[in-house]
Parts: structure tokens; C-alpha cells; sequence
């Protein structure tokens, strides 16, 4: 054969379908659907990149490809724990072109934002692994093991802080059960990220911190105290399980994985993946990636994975009742949902806003016209606050790990503003003014000033320190100059913040970088 006709021959092959030297095609256990899969199939995760379901979600479909012989692609759509990639893969055709990285995490955030509806719409397909949770403390500069632990309070309280993330998340439900069963007297603190919150162990600002057990490989100063698995990790040999100390009951305290369809995907294209993730979860490259990451590989197919969920399911549903964080436990029974959600609050917030241009309209022509501007601004805090305190009805309400509520600290304001503005009035309506008040410009471009080098200064030097350079200032700024009573006011106001905030409530007041 002429060299010629040799190159055009091998050009030609090379151009034909599936004839491509180094292309084996897909494994030939994977059973053939027709027409599937027709173009690139996208893993969807909840979360952002960099987060342990993310790197399995990346681990998994570069495997999986390769067995499939197939681009699959992996595609993060964080929000709502879940709700945003649940809701993107309902919406699409139920093809199979498209499935969910899931988490255990999902059914709490669904259970807690009254969702349910998208674990029921959802086949739960394969669960590939899981991982206990553990009990991680800053043991150079908190509890050292267990033992120091259950003795430990947190800034001479008794009760502990635990920090980790979401109120009504997987871990705080987790969380209070392991307080419930250990006999701690807690209090769950939520971060935004389990590394703000591992950062904030760091700091001192909590007892322990519930996570999983990589989180404790983060710093030499991490110490994980108590695994909750039915026995030791591997990966850490000499910490005991709750068991082994005396709390029984938490042999299933772990965080699982796996993976989601559509319920309306055929059931050859179920079994096509039911193939797919058996060939990746026996490939030794899959195993070898999770050496030394405390994770426990083990398979659960469709119908266990579904008993599985159910179960998690009721738990949920009993501890965020008790906790009072079930969606129809937050609000009271509709009333004032109804008045925030339709005309009753906008109708309240316009007749307010009509009575003080009424004010501002009526009081020119009364003997009260020279103090009108503060009549108005009196008028306008003392309804602000009638409608601040009715809207505050419509959050949270306190529960058994956050004994304040959403709505303790504006109410608190609002006790201390609306008494301070009925009395101000009162006074203007019974001693109205000769003559009109002189212009205030250079008493309020001051006060501006200095609440403005106020909220600069609360992260630099603290709340008190702060508070105490303010107020007196403030004070001296707005004309009154009896020193003995100003400092007698910002020293029971010190007090109260730190008895009121720091000792009764439990909030911590702003520390500083300086101290």
C-alpha cells in the first residue's frame, strides 16, 4: 500500500465515530438506554465550591466519566440549604440528564423552612458514605478530653456554648441531642461556616464545636473529645465514642452523602446510574481518595436510602418541634401573619405616616408651633416603635437554645425608647415654650459625628470602652454639664449592658482587637 493511502486511511478511521485510538467507550457493565445519555449530564450541589459534598461531587464525576465514558459536569447552585438545587432540578425535564448531591443536611433545612414537599418529590437514589460527628474543643486553651469537658462552663457560666452553623441545621439538631443525652446544659451558637466557627473556637468564644472529623485536622490546637459512631475512628484511635463514656444513643450522630434523581426518571435510566455509581465506589482510585478523612465508604441502595430519610425525617420533625422551630410553630396562628403579608401593616404604616403630616401640619397653628420639630420627632420614635414592637411578634420566637428570641433585643429598645419619647411629650404639651428654640446645626453636625466615630471605634475598643468615651461626650456635646450626674448615667448604663446582655441574656457584647 503506498505511504499515501496508508496516512489517508488512518485519518479516516480516526474520524469515524467511537473508532478513535485511546476512546474504550463506555464500561460494558453499563446497561444501554436508548437515547440516554444525549447530551452533557450536570451533578448539581448545594453548596459552594470547596465544602466536603462539593469534593465528593468532583471526586465522584471524574470517575465517572471515565466509566461512562461521558462529560459530566459538576455544577454548584448554593441557597436555602439546598431549596435553590432541589428547585433547578424539578424544573428541568426528567430525562436523567441532570442529578442532586445530597446530604443529610438537606432534610433538616427542608423540615426547618417548611419544604417538605422536595424530599417527597425527589427519589432518593444511592447513599455512598458517611461520617460520624464529633465533638472538636481548643485544647490549649479549653477542655483537653471529656472528662474536662462536661465540668467546663463558659466565661464562669455553667452553661456551655457549642458553635457550629444553621439554627435547625443537622448539627444543632445533632448538637442538642448529644447535650440532651450527656446531661450539658448548652447553648448552640450558629457561624455562617463551620469555618468561621472552627476560627471562632480558636478565639475562645465557645466551648466545643460540633463538626466532622476533618474539621479537627484544621490546627494542631483542635482536639476531637468524643466521636459519636457505634466505634473509634481509625483516623483517631484514642478518642473514646460517647458509648465508651457512658452516653448511649448516639451510635448514628453522622452526616451522610449521596445522590438524587427526579421520582418521574424512567427506571432504565435509574438502573443506569444505580450501575454507574456501583463501578465508581468499587474503583480503588475512589477508595484510595478517602485514606486518612475519617469517612466511612458503604453503599445503601434506593429503598434502604429511602427508610433511611423517613427515619431522619421524624427525628427532625420531633426535635425542631421541641425546639419550637417548626415553620407553623412561629408565628400565631395567622393573625399577624396575615396582617404583615397583606394590607392590615401597610394600612397602619400609611395612617402613621399620615398622622405625623398632620402634626407637621396641625401644630403651626397651635400654641405648641415653636416645638413642633420635636413634637414631630418624638411623635414619628414613639409610633416607629408601636410598629417595630408589632412587627417583632412576627419573628421567632424563644426556644430552649436561644432563650432571647429574634425578637429580645429590638423589644428591649423598644421598652427603653417608647417610655423616654411619651414622657418628652408630655412634658412639651404641658410647658410649651415663650420663645422659638435657636437653630441646633452645630449640636446635631457634632452628634452625628461622634455616634458615626462611635461605630467605628465598637471593633477597634469594645462596647463598654467605647460606651464610656460616648456617652459622656454625647452628653457634654447636647449642652448638660453636670459632671457628677453624667457620670453616674454612663456608669449604670455600663452596668446594666454588661448585667442585662453579657449575664442574663448570654449575648456577647463586642470585645475589641485592642483588648
Amino acid at each position: 500500500m503506498p505511504l499515501r493511502a496508508f496516512f489517508i486511511l488512518v485519518f479516516a478511521s480516526l474520524m469515524l465515530p467511537g473508532a478513535a485510538v485511546g476512546a474504550p467507550g463506555p464500561h460494558p457493565d453499563l446497561p444501554e438506554v436508548e437515547g440516554f445519555p444525549s447530551q452533557p449530564i450536570r451533578l448539581i450541589v448545594y453548596t459552594s465550591p470547596g465544602g466536603l459534598i462539593d469534593v465528593t461531587a468532583r471526586r465522584f464525576a471524574r470517575l465517572a466519566q471515565e466509566h461512562a465514558d461521558h462529560p459530566i459536569a459538576v455544577i454548584n447552585r448554593p441557597g436555602g440549604g439546598g431549596i435553590v438545587a432541589f428547585e433547578e432540578a424539578l424544573r428541568e425535564p426528567a430525562d436523567g440528564h441532570r442529578f442532586l448531591a445530597v446530604t443529610r443536611s438537606n432534610i433538616s433545612k427542608m423540615m426547618a423552612t417548611g419544604r417538605e414537599d422536595l424530599i417527597d418529590r425527589i427519589h432518593w437514589h444511592s447513599y455512598i458514605m458517611d461520617n460520624a460527628h464529633v465533638l472538636i474543643t481548643n485544647a490549649e486553651d479549653g477542655p483537653r478530653d471529656y472528662a474536662e469537658l462536661i465540668a467546663t462552663g463558659h466565661n464562669g457560666n455553667d452553661q456551655q456554648l457549642w458553635l457550629g452553623v444553621d439554627i435547625g441545621g443537622v448539627k444543632h439538631i445533632s448538637g442538642v441531642k448529644m447535650a440532651e443525652r450527656a446531661g450539658i446544659d448548652m447553648r448552640w451558637i450558629p457561624y455562617g461556616s463551620g469555618g468561621e466557627a472552627i476560627a471562632a473556637l480558636l478565639g475562645n468564644l465557645g466551648t466545643a464545636y460540633l463538626g466532622n472529623p476533618r474539621d479537627a485536622m484544621a490546627s494542631d490546637k483542635l482536639r476531637v473529645v468524643a466521636v459519636a459512631a457505634d466505634q473509634r475512628l481509625p483516623d483517631f484511635p484514642d478518642t473514646p465514642t460517647f458509648a465508651e463514656l457512658g452516653v448511649d444513643g448516639l451510635e448514628d450522630e453522622l452526616i451522610w452523602r449521596g445522590f438524587a434523581l427526579r421520582k418521574e426518571v424512567p427506571d432504565n435510566i435509574r438502573d443506569w446510574y444505580d450501575t454507574l455509581i456501583r463501578l465508581v465506589i468499587d474503583d480503588e482510585r475512589w477508595q484510595a481518595s478517602w485514606d486518612g478523612e475519617a469517612v466511612n465508604l458503604r453503599h445503601h441502595p434506593a429503598e434502604r436510602f429511602g427508610e433511611i430519610v423517613q427515619r431522619d425525617r421524624e427525628e427532625f420533625r420531633s426535635y425542631l418541634d421541641h425546639l419550637g422551630l417548626l415553620p407553623e410553630d412561629r408565628h400565631d396562628s395567622g393573625r399577624l401573619q396575615s396582617l404583615a403579608q397583606g394590607p392590615g401593616l401597610f394600612g397602619m404604616i400609611s395612617a402613621a405616616g399620615l398622622l405625623l403630616a398632620g402634626l407637621a401640619v396641625a401644630l403651626p397653628r397651635t400654641r405648641w408651633r415653636a416645638r413642633r420639630g420635636e413634637l414631630i420627632l418624638l411623635a414619628a420614635i414613639a409610633v416607629g416603635s408601636l410598629l417595630a414592637w408589632l412587627m417583632s411578634t412576627l419573628m421567632p420566637p424563644p426556644n430552649p437554645v436561644d432563650p432571647v428570641g429574634a425578637s429580645g433585643i429590638p423589644r428591649l429598645w423598644i421598652l427603653l425608647l417608647l417610655p423616654l419619647a411619651v414622657w418628652q411629650i408630655a412634658r412639651c404639651l404641658r410647658e410649651p415654650p415663650v420663645a422659638v428654640e435657636p437653630r441646633l446645626t452645630r449640636p446635631l453636625v457634632a452628634s452625628l459625628g461622634l455616634f458615626i466615630a462611635y461605630l467605628l471605634l465598637v471593633p477597634v475598643l469594645g462596647y463598654l470602652l467605647t460606651s464610656a468615651l460616648y456617652m459622656p461626650a454625647l452628653i457634654w456635646v447636647l449642652g448638660y454639664r453636670r459632671i457628677p450626674v453624667i457620670a453616674a448615667v454612663v456608669i449604670a448604663w455600663l452596668l446594666a449592658s454588661e448585667f442585662i446582655f453579657q449575664r442574663l441574656l448570654h449575648v456577647d457584647l463586642p470585645a475589641g482587637w485592642v483588648f
